[in-house]
């Protein structure tokens, strides 16, 4: 109930920022920020190392040894700090060619520089949530994100509304680290407040953290960078108008499919984590596959009937060409997430190669079916297409790979 309040929050203020962006900048402006807007998800994920899916597995595990749970926290907030710090340095650093990577200009460095900077807030907020949530003490992460979320929605509507594509870049920038605030005030009332003991190295504990590092570095670049290539085809092809109208599509899909990919980061994972017997294993997760498709079915549905009000409602009239063109986001995510449910047993059991190897041929199947579609029709609906058969194919790739492992564990 927690997460799902939280991220019915973000969901909230991820449409009310698409409104407002597309009253005052259209689908131009949106097509335009597109780019920021992958590098912010990126981040917002990405921060203090990516390792929030570590420290619900692990918190989960130790939390009946107290010592251990100390230790291996004391290690994580070392491990976010340094990332984190080396993330700010280089961004800093190289923010004038990041600027003309992410908006085509050099003009826009004070937002990448203001990037590099917030992203230590996110970092720390990463880890009180990897923390909390791995103790199932979920009330934390929900009121966060729900304070964060309230706090941000007149400072996108005043930046927006004020200086347009440069105070969108801006809000974006420090909407996604709000939620650092009240993360702060749970960690003071928190019982690790004045025992974490920082720059003390467990050589074990930054083994384990390095792996879902590796494994999220893999997961938030492989797509991201896929989506600015396909993206920046579009532009060439048929212009910014043409982008931004599939750039919503894809922000409309990420604000429901989080609250599928946290249910299961943070619900699924802590309990399958410590579960040895394949056997239980496998059927928690069909159990949940089809929880998942159930609910996923009967929210689309409803989306889809209602498609023309819901396209003028979050955008503007603008984006009425998403309404022909939402049946195939609607199918591609439904198989999406279908495979991410497969997909989180190796989260939860940390097998790192095995889901580098998904990550990179989920976004390798996506480029080369939008390259392969667009010779033979230029625009969004080819890419659109192929993002379909993207995950169908991966779904299927996904089913075989849960039955080797049923046969393996036998």
């Amino acid at each position: 109930m927690f997460t799902g309040g939280a991220h019915a929050s973000k969901v909230l203020m991820g449409f009310i920022l698409l409104k407002v962006m597309a009253v005052y900048l259209g689908p131009e402006g949106v097509g335009k920020l597109g780019h920021l807007m992958s590098v912010v998800s990126v981040l917002t994920i990405l921060s203090g190392g990516g390792i929030i899916n570590a420290l619900v597995k692990y918190c989960s595990e130790y939390h009946q040894t107290p010592r251990k749970l100390l230790r291996f926290i004391s290690a994580a907030v070392t491990y976010a700090l340094l990332f984190s710090l080396l993330v700010c340095i280089a961004g800093i650093v190289l923010s004038r060619p990041l600027s003309l990577f992410v908006f085509g200009v050099d003009d826009y460095q004070s937002i990448i520089i203001l990037l590099a900077i917030a992203q230590l807030a996110l970092a720390f907020a990463n880890v009180v949530f990897g923390v909390t949530n791995g103790l199932r003490v979920t009330h934390v992460f929900a009121y966060s994100q729900i304070l964060g979320n309230v706090l941000a929605v007149p400072l996108l509507w005043f930046c927006i509304s004020r200086y347009l594509e440069y105070g969108a870049g801006v809000s974006i920038v420090l909407a996604s680290s709000l939620c650092a605030l009240p993360a702060l005030y749970f960690y003071r009332r928190s019982p690790f407040w004045g025992r974490i003991r920082l720059f003390k190295i467990d050589g074990l504990s930054f083994r384990q953290l390095f792996a879902y590092t590796t494994m999220l570095v893999v997961s938030t670049l492989a797509f991201p960078l896929v989506e600015i290539t396909v993206r920046s085809m579009l532009i060439s092809q048929v212009g910014y108008h043409d982008a931004g109208i599939w750039q919503a599509a894809i922000r409309f899909s990420a604000a429901y499919l989080g609250f599928f990919t946290m249910f299961l980061a943070f619900y699924f994972v802590p309990r399958i984590s410590p579960e040895q017997n394949s056997t239980v294993v496998v059927k928690m997760t069909l159990r949940h596959l089809y929880l998942v498709q159930a609910i996923f079915v009967l929210g689309a549905g409803t989306l889809y009937l209602g498609r023309t009000f819901f396209i003028k409602l979050i955008f503007s009239e603008e984006f009425s060409p998403l309404a022909d063109l939402i049946i195939y986001q609607l199918l591609g995510d439904f198989f999406k997430i279908s495979a991410y449910v497969i997909g989180f047993i190796a989260v939860a059991k940390a097998a790192t190669k095995l889901y580098i190897i998904a990550e990179v041929l989920q976004g390798g199947l996506f480029l080369l079916g939008a390259w392969l579609m667009s010779r033979a029709q230029v625009g969004v609906e080819s890419v659109m297409q192929a993002y379909v058969v993207t995950y169908i194919l991966y779904f299927v790739i996904c089913l075989i790979g849960l039955r080797v492992y049923m046969r393996k564990q036998r």
